[in-house]
């Protein structure tokens, strides 16, 4: 199996690369400017966190708005990915009221696909100024927490996903199964 990490300078994307190679799949960074062609070779795909504002700096994600609408391939957005998946879908993305950074406690309302078999409550590791405040069409709410009501989001295929914490890092609970049950579904 195949994966392509679309890079986006996230401060953790070397976590992103660690997991998915411990968890026994192939895993190659590309740049979002990258032609979509090129990414058909991937199995699945994840876009990793970053600097950017979605809403305010949709320029600088390069052919990944197409990369989402063209691509037939299960996907997983973190942090900016989530939000880049959201906004080109569909969904709104805007600055958050609060935003989030470091351990942050999220509820878990719909185990899905990503969370199958976790308890109702994790702490997960957060990094964001810009948040989903509403899923696209199609889509629904998995987790939520105190300040962002989208914390992790599925289609209803169960193909796409996004988490607005980051599961790569060591201080989310269970981060690594988050990625086990993403590759489960790459796997199908």
């Amino acid at each position: 199996m195949k994966v392509g990490l679309v890079y986006y300078g996230g401060q953790y994307n070397h976590l992103i690369l660690k997991n998915v190679k411990y968890l026994g799949a192939d895993i190659e960074v590309t740049p979002p400017h990258k032609p979509v062609e090129e990414l058909k070779k991937f199995d699945c795909v994840i876009f990793s966190g970053g600097p950017y504002s979605v809403s305010e700096e949709i320029q600088k994600m390069g052919n990944s708005p197409l990369y989402i609408k063209e691509l037939k391939v299960p996907m997983l957005g973190i942090c900016l990915g989530h939000q880049l998946i959201a906004y080109v879908l569909g969904g709104v993305v805007r600055r958050a009221l609060n935003p989030e950074y470091g351990l942050t406690r999220i509820n878990i309302f719909d185990e899905d696909t990503i969370l199958k078999g976790f308890s109702q409550q994790l702490n997960v590791w957060e990094s964001h100024n810009d948040e989903v405040v509403e899923p696209p069409s199609g889509f629904r709410v998995l987790a939520s927490s105190a300040n962002a009501r989208v914390q992790a989001m599925a289609n209803s295929s169960n193909s796409i996903f996004g988490v607005q914490f980051h599961p790569e890092v060591k201080h989310t609970e269970r981060g690594i199964e988050i990625f086990k049950n993403f590759l489960g579904v790459c796997r199908k």
